[in-house]
């Protein structure tokens, strides 16, 4: 079974250690836990945070309390970097102002916001501000809403109430448990953990729904994806059968999936997910038997998919999984 990574490491400032390397210790933990930025304190004098993460598969989730500070992630550090995250803020003290394509949010208590890695932001907090940051693959959210990038409905802070509060507290709780605990919660609901933020994202999305044709053209997406999602682990699949089963032409089917990849690439990310799922259930079954669970014709298919996808190979994750503490 996969462990989950866990730390929790507090920073300050002392009469050994200056602000600027409380500052520099803060800011490689922020690039490991939520995505490399540049920070800075809003004023003089002693600052110290804490921070409390735990990753698996991917994801990571955080909790977290500091002074007053400045996180600017610029256009350089998007740049630079490999790989792309939907970023969650779900605030529990304080209030931060976070700026994103031209958009402020204010993130308060009782609030939750998301942004997206692949662009700049600046995000400024008041002292003692805490809040559960939870960072997720962008293209996984994308392929569980059948959203486009551009209709992620980034920089608008949304009350957790009702179903959002629900989702929120499931992140927050998460973060807050033992290790034994964490490790078990992650075992029985780690793969759901895109699920349930996907299920947030379209919460949200709904607030900032626009015409009626653009209604109509999500949910044909989300017709499409739940299909392929449903039926990637056969590996007879083909692009007509799914564009028949969602009553569309064949020509319609791939204009759906503009944004997303053609049919064939989209099928080969959700079978690729599915053969992690499995890894990380039993990472001593054999890679042949996940191979042909995961809707792949042949093991040579599988290893150059999943290398592809993720990059590295299944026995590589497989050894990962198999070095973590506890692991059998």
């Amino acid at each position: 079974m996969e462990k989950a990574l866990v730390g929790s490491v507090e920073v300050s400032s002392s009469s050994t250690v200056s602000p600027r390397q409380a500052f520099e210790q803060w800011e490689a933990l922020m690039a490991d836990a939520v995505a490399p930025s540049q920070i800075a304190p809003l004023h003089d004098g002693r600052w110290s945070g804490k921070m409390v993460t735990a990753q698996f598969d991917n994801f990571a989730v955080s909790r977290m309390r500091a002074s007053a500070q400045r996180a600017l992630r610029t256009k350089r550090l998007v740049d630079q970097s490999t790989e792309e995250f939907l970023l969650v803020n779900i605030v529990t003290s304080g209030t931060n102002w976070t700026e994103q394509n031209g958009v402020t949010a204010e993130s308060s208590a009782g609030t939750i916001t998301f942004f997206d890695s692949g662009l700049p932001l600046e995000s400024n907090t008041t002292d003692d501000a805490e809040s559960t940051m939870v960072r997720a693959p962008i293209q996984l959210i994308l392929d569980h809403t059948g959203l486009r990038r551009e209709e992620l409905p980034t920089a608008l802070a949304l009350p957790t109430t009702g179903a959002l509060g629900v989702i929120a507290g499931f992140f927050r709780q998460l973060v807050s448990l033992p290790t034994g605990e964490l490790d078990r919660a992650i075992t029985v609901l780690g793969n759901d953990a895109a699920v349930m933020l996907g299920s947030a994202v379209q919460l949200a999305a709904a607030d900032t729904a626009t015409t009626a044709g653009a209604a109509d053209a999500l949910c044909t997406r989300q017709l499409v994806l739940g299909y392929m999602r449903q039926h990637c682990t056969r590996p007879d699949l083909t692009v007509d059968e799914i564009a028949r089963a969602c009553l569309i032409s064949r020509r319609t089917l791939y204009r759906v999936c503009e944004g997303f990849g053609e049919p064939g690439a989209i099928l080969r990310r959700m079978r690729v997910e599915h053969a992690r799922k499995l890894l990380r259930a039993n990472p001593t079954r054999a890679l042949a038997a996940i191979a042909a669970d995961s809707g792949f014709a042949t093991d040579r298919h599988f290893y150059r998919a999943f290398r592809e996808e993720t990059g590295f190979t299944p026995g590589q994750l497989r050894e990962q999984l198999g070095r973590r503490p506890g692991a059998h």
